[in-house]
């Protein structure tokens, strides 16, 4: 009896020694894995995101990946000025700068959510947000400007540092001359959402009710209306190949005569569109939407998100970064 005793135990020994070892060896897999992924800055396609409220997607050309990062906000806007020098906003003030290794937060001093953000070089760079909400970075630190305006600013875009446009609520469209901001008349109070200009006085801005605003360089005035659609985003390769979308996967292409429809194959909102060239542009939106046109079709490309997508910038066609969150802590 004694034996079999010893025996038993004996079997019990290996078998938890064999335990032990796989258990080491998963563990030792995992970390690998672990540390690779980290290391590349990117998470496996697989990878489940909805533990965090934001999500920053990397295009190299071919696929997109998760990037990583720490940073649990609601992610709204993304500009850059290299492969080393890029700005994320977001909300409660969030900015967000990687300098090629890692993403670290700035300070804004803005409790409000950020919107659209644009500059003309790294030193020169302004964001629009909730509450009038004005920002300039000098290249050290963000600094708030005041303008004595409630209004929600929705985008902003600039020619250079002395032609700079922002659009917000109620047809607000602020101009700033490289000393002040002024107010211009846009003819509508209907809210505008996005604005994009090919030269200071070609400038294009879009709204609710399919609205589209052109701007010759000393008046607003409205373009004949083709839909009334939501449109959400505009921007353009030069003044004969402008584009902007909306709601229900509107897009619209102006080709310096008139606008016209495009087939987008989605019924998703879009909200942003950029583009690298006439051959390369992307346009994004709800539910983890990425539609890219090569200059004759918009065809769907795999996101491996259902975020909604709100910013899109790059500087080449294998170098493009798209942000987004997560559709339940947006509205």
């Amino acid at each position: 009896m004694k034996t079999i005793t010893t025996l038993f135990i004996c079997v019990l020994l290996l078998i938890g020694h064999f335990l032990i070892a796989d258990i080491n060896l998963a563990d030792d897999w995992s970390m690998e894995n672990q540390s690779l992924k980290y290391e590349w800055g990117l998470e496996e396609q697989t990878a489940e995101h909805d533990k965090c409220n934001s999500i920053i997607l990397h295009y190299d050309g071919n696929t997109w990946n998760h990037v990583y990062h720490t940073h649990d906000t609601w992610l709204t806007d993304i500009y850059g000025f290299g492969d080393n020098n890029i700005f994320i906003i977001g909300d409660k003030g969030t900015v967000l700068h990687y300098d090629g290794n890692s993403w670290t937060r700035q300070e804004s001093r803005i409790p409000y959510r950020l919107n659209s953000i644009w500059g003309s070089s790294p030193h020169n760079i302004y964001i629009t947000g909730d509450h009038g909400t004005i920002l300039h970075y000098n290249g050290t630190e963000w600094k708030i400007q005041t303008l004595g305006v409630s209004n929600w600013l929705s985008s902003i875009w600039g020619f250079d540092e002395n032609h700079i446009f922002a659009s917000g609520s109620l047809g607000k469209i602020l101009f700033y001359n490289g000393e002040k901001w002024t107010e211009q008349n846009s003819g509508t109070t209907n809210w505008l959402y996005g604005i994009w200009g090919s030269s200071k006085s070609n400038v294009c801005a879009v709204g609710v009710y399919g609205t589209i605003l052109h701007y010759n360089g000393k008046m607003w005035e409205k373009s004949v209306q083709i839909t009334n659609k939501r449109l959400m985003d505009i921007w353009g390769a030069d003044s004969k190949n402008i584009y902007t979308v909306g709601a229900d996967g509107i897009i619209l292409h102006y080709d310096g005569v008139k606008w016209t429809r495009h087939v987008s194959n989605t019924n998703n909102w879009l909200r942003k569109i950029w583009g690298i060239d006439n051959n390369n542009i992307f346009a994004i939106g709800d539910n983890g939407i990425i539609i890219h046109y090569d200059g004759k079709n918009w065809k769907r490309q795999k996101s491996i998100t259902n975020y909604h997508l709100l910013g899109i910038w790059g500087n080449r066609k294998d170098n493009v970064y798209v942000v987004g969150s997560n559709p339940k802590g947006l509205y």
